[in-house]
């Protein structure tokens, strides 16, 4: 029988179970233990099953403690949208995991970070957790998403800002652009090839919305899927393939010198990709404008307040609002460019 102080239970051990928990106890490791198991007849695929389902559900319910202790050589820092962001590992390898992630660094050494995160790992998985203590584990392949999907699960909750928007940003001398689209739109693509062309990155998936309508990217490395891999070569960067919790084999590549200031939005262009035809801008009204901004965003308590209306307002009288209909991001890249030049 097992007690629970935190979650005031009591479990009930059978045979296999008690086992586990009185190796465990006595110190020995998780090869050890299979080992034991072993020799008691059970084979070693189904030794392992078993004591890797006993030790993650012991940890998820607070019944074993996990060594958190980490080496003074792995940890590094990044701001993040105006974030500080503190990362802590057990080993190189997952360290160099994560570091793809970021492309501003953190100068600014001893200082206190907005969110913090450890991972180490245990029998082939990866524990992490962050500063709320809650453990979390995934795949090494799916460690750098799901820290990516933890930060700015935290960041688009915190309460300096009054909504966030499912969009890609930039910048041109001063102005914003923010490139609008459901997934598979190809913002994170053609946001590539209009930094290719001289804008500053921001961020290519989210944006986050201050009350006075000033927005903030989130400039995590951009992500590119599968298909876009070739424009890779272009920018001289290749990093390991990391899998997402959809499946989908995505790599990062860290943009230098990214904005990591709030702007204002100049341009708002929402993209609609088809199969075929030329790239052509559309004007939309500001009306169309802020209904198509509501459905990509997101408030932390999933309603728009009146704050957020007012910043929502700010921003589409600030900027001009357009349809962007195209099949190749190059021609894409091409009427964006002029836009932002001042010829269309």
């Amino acid at each position: 029988m097992l007690f629970s102080e935190a979650g005031q239970k009591i479990f009930e051990l059978d045979r296999v179970g008690a086992f586990i928990w009185c190796k465990l106890a006595q110190g020995a490791s998780l090869e050890e233990i299979c080992q034991g198991l072993g020799a008691l007849g059970i084979d070693e695929q189904t030794a392992r099953q078993f004591t890797r389902q006993a030790v993650n559900v012991w940890i998820d319910r607070a019944l074993l403690e996990v060594d958190w202790r980490m080496p003074t050589d792995c940890a590094f820092s990044a701001i993040l949208g105006r974030h500080r962001i503190g990362v802590r590992a057990a080993n190189r390898d997952l360290l160099n995991r994560l570091l793809p992630l970021f492309c501003v660094p953190d100068q600014s050494a001893g200082c206190d970070v907005d969110v913090a995160i450890e991972a180490m790992m245990l029998d082939g998985h990866v524990f992490f957790r962050g500063e709320d203590a809650r453990i979390s584990r995934c795949e090494v392949e799916a460690l750098a998403p799901t820290i990516k999907a933890y930060i700015t699960e935290r960041l688009i909750r915190n309460s300096r800002w009054v909504f966030s928007l499912h969009a890609a940003s930039l910048v041109k001398d001063g102005m914003g652009l923010l490139l609008c689209g459901q997934p598979g739109a190809g913002k994170s693509t053609l946001t590539l090839q209009l930094v290719d062309a001289g804008l500053r990155y921001a961020g290519d998936d989210v944006a986050l919305v201050g009350a006075d309508g000033t927005i903030c990217g989130l400039p995590f490395a951009l992500t590119l899927k599968q298909g876009s891999w070739g424009f890779l070569s272009r920018l001289d960067r290749h990093d390991a393939t990391h899998c997402r919790s959809d499946g989908v084999l995505v790599r990062y590549v860290p943009i230098p010198a990214a904005q990591n200031q709030c702007f204002s939005a100049s341009w708002v262009i929402f993209l609609n990709r088809v199969a075929s035809g030329p790239a052509e801008l559309t004007a939309i009204d500001q009306l169309d404008s802020m209904k198509r901004l509501i459905e990509d965003a997101f408030a932390a308590d999933g309603r728009l307040s009146q704050a957020g209306f007012f910043a929502l307002k700010r921003i589409v009288a600030g900027a001009r609002s357009l349809q962007l209909t195209y099949c190749e991001a190059v021609e894409a890249r091409r009427l964006i460019m002029d836009l932002c030049n001042g010829k269309t």
